[in-house]
């Protein structure tokens, strides 16, 4: 059944929420994100990962800990950095993923939105650092790549680089990602031990507002955008249509939308 809600509405005078997930939607498959967005075609869910939430929780209240008492966290002084948790009273909200930190573009008539893991403060240059909390179980070390979800992951961390300077903040180009993995070794005994890794990461946000303008066009679209030779939906789509055509049975999955 196509959704109904958060459905964008062609040359509408109403303010419309774009979410950080859903501008990395778009950059992976515009096709796709038409889809979710002007016609109210839900991707495939991915199940959610209830243990790396619990870490996730975990570390927030780890920091949260030095933040209130405004000292610093011993990782700080492990690596030699004079930071703090930053505080500030709109922090809980922008961590909350239906809330986050806003930014309303007033010729796109678009409002951006993203919720942060944590943000530390430089002591020396009086400008925050955006942090996101990253948690597995792999062999071997934490490495910084091109591969895999780190291309999702440095985009993350600069889009929300951009919210915040949006916001009027003065924000670091650098960031971190720390990053916990679980080691398997020994026994359970009800607890399971992390190496923590702390990955610098020098962000670049001179991506975004072109591609912020390319999302808005592709919104207002009347006609689908191409299939993505690299998206895994897409191909499922694709090849799912062409074993019915093979098969005979004369069905055409295309996608027809009354107006």
């Amino acid at each position: 059944m196509l959704r109904t809600r958060n459905i964008y509405s062609r040359g509408s005078n109403k303010k419309f929420r774009i979410s950080r997930s859903k501008v990395d939607d778009f950059i992976n498959c515009p096709r796709c994100f038409w889809l979710d967005r002007v016609k109210g075609v839900d991707r495939t869910r991915t199940p959610t990962f209830a243990i790396n939430n619990a870490v996730d929780r975990l570390l927030k209240n780890e920091f949260d800990h030095y933040r209130e008492k405004q000292t610093k966290h011993p990782i700080f002084i492990q690596e030699n950095l004079n930071y703090i948790p930053f505080d500030d009273i709109r922090l809980n909200n922008w961590r909350e993923n239906f809330k986050g930190i806003e930014y309303y573009d007033k010729d796109l008539n678009l409002t951006f939105t993203g919720a942060i893991d944590d943000l530390w403060l430089n002591e020396d240059t009086k400008k925050v650092i955006v942090v996101d909390y990253k948690a597995t179980s792999k062999e071997g070390a934490i490495v910084m790549s091109d591969d895999g979800w780190w291309p999702q992951y440095k985009r993350q961390m600069e889009f929300y680089q951009f919210l915040l300077r949006m916001n009027g903040m003065k924000v670091e180009d650098h960031g971190f990602f720390l990053y916990v993995n679980g080691i398997k070794e020994g026994f359970f005994d009800s607890k399971v031990k992390f190496n923590t890794y702390l990955i610098r990461y020098e962000g670049d946000t001179s991506w975004i507002p072109g591609t912020l303008k390319k999302l808005k066009s592709t919104l207002e679209s009347e006609d689908v955008p191409e299939t993505s030779k690299s998206c895994d939906h897409c191909r499922y789509f694709d090849d799912r249509q062409d074993s019915f055509r093979k098969l005979n049975y004369g069905q055409n999955l295309e996608f027809e939308f009354d107006e």
